[in-house]
């Protein structure tokens, strides 16, 4: 884990930036301005962000309530131009942007890819697995080599990388829904048993997501996986440990219906995002022991920066300084707040009336402070004045003196 917190970037920075979102945690925000930084850094147009309309409250409203008006749209430094996006600039190389082009045209049927913020968001989870991830779908012996240090004893060769992948997304020996893993991977053990590791990938997001309408098939799939020590728990069904539980089950089913022999579920996320990490060891509490319960699909909480530790290892360091370049340098940001000018001090206010006078010598009334030269001449007394002076009526009024006038505040 991280010795030091994540930068906490202050907000005006992250206006000048245009890279101010709301409703970002620590983390995201910190993320949103190195994706800033990196775009600028390579010379590619921001593109636009259009926030979601606000009810009076503050509270986010839908664009099709009524007397609701949708904001402009307004630029976005963490997004990318329109023609930027189409050009596949979000991916670290042409390589990598080619190969998603094919993984895209050859989908299976139903999975999900949000095109428009995978080519345009540079904070998408999902351009993230795909710059993590294909590099080693096209280099097998690299990626096993990769996986051999993750998961020691497990991994023997790596067969194939696989997208969104579900084995039977729909279909009714399974959720009967669109569940599916970010990368499956096709492992056979140094046994020489055909086996997987299925992978959900995180990036800023926190522990929090929407969560589908509950379905008998979950929980019933769920008691029968033997995967948990209370199947039941109410932790289970929160925000983000649903879709834990979901895919950790999808692949004991894949089990079950005979397709591998062994199998092993991994949570990936940053060392930094905390919401992600606390996640996975609170999920791992749930699960029985695995000594206890032979056959079971196991569970790993793996970090990125592991990820990438183990890819530089095997030789690809390239790929390693650009992935962390893009994802994971937040000492970058660090160093961009710290040189950042300081705001400039606020005028001092400009005192009214007799009150500015305490500060020096009263000149209202044509007095001077003595110099040297008269200080040495003999002193006159002045003459006394009266004690009554009239008003503009003509009346007598008594003469206060200068001693008894009090300073205005």
């Amino acid at each position: 884990m991280p010795t030091r917190p994540v930068p906490l970037v202050p907000e005006d920075v992250r206006k000048r930036q245009d890279a101010f979102v709301s409703t970002d945690t620590r983390f995201a925000a910190a993320c949103r301005l190195l994706a800033s930084l990196w775009r600028e850094e390579h010379g590619l147009p921001a593109g636009q962000h259009r926030p979601e309309p606000r009810r009076a409250g503050g509270r986010t409203a839908s664009s099709t309530t009524p007397g609701i008006s949708r904001p402009k749209s307004v630029r976005l430094a963490s997004r990318l131009s329109t023609a930027a996006a189409r050009a596949g600039t979000t991916f670290l190389t042409p390589a990598i942007a080619a190969h998603v082009r094919k993984v895209l045209l050859f989908r299976e049927p139903g999975a999900l890819f949000e095109e428009a913020r995978l080519w345009g968001n540079l904070l998408s989870s999902q351009a993230l697995t795909l710059n993590l991830f294909v590099p080693l779908a096209l280099d097998p012996a690299r990626a096993a080599a990769v996986f051999r240090r993750l998961l020691p004893g497990f991994v023997g060769t790596v067969t194939g990388i696989r997208f969104e992948h579900s084995p039977g997304r729909r279909g009714p020996d399974y959720f009967g829904d669109g569940t599916a893993c970010d990368v499956l991977i096709d492992i056979v053990t140094p046994e020489g048993e055909p086996a997987f590791v299925a992978i959900e990938v995180k990036y800023t997001e926190g522990a929090g997501g929407p969560v589908p309408a509950p379905r008998p098939r979950y929980a019933e799939t769920a008691r029968d996986s033997g995967l948990f020590r209370d199947p039941e728990a109410a932790v289970l069904a929160r925000p983000g440990f649903e879709q834990l539980r979901r895919e950790h089950v999808l692949g004991q089913l894949m089990l079950q219906h005979g397709l591998y022999g062994r199998g092993h579920f991994v949570l990936l996320g940053p060392a930094q995002n905390g919401h992600v990490q606390t996640m996975g060891q609170r999920y791992a509490a749930e699960l029985v022991d695995p000594a206890e319960a032979p056959g079971r699909v196991g569970f790993s909480t793996l970090t990125l920066e592991t990820v990438v530790a183990a890819i530089r290892d095997v030789g690809a360091t390239d790929l390693a300084a650009s992935f962390t370049a893009r994802y994971l340098d937040l000492g970058r940001v660090a160093h961009f707040v710290l040189t950042q000018a300081m705001p400039a001090p606020p005028a001092p206010r400009r005192l009214a009336g007799k009150a500015a006078s305490a500060a020096g010598p009263d000149r209202s009334n044509g007095t001077q402070a003595p110099d040297a030269a008269s200080s040495n001449r003999p002193r006159t007394k002045p003459a006394a004045k009266s004690s009554t002076s009239r008003n503009r009526a003509g009346a007598l009024k008594p003469d206060l003196g200068q001693s008894q006038v009090q300073p205005q505040a």
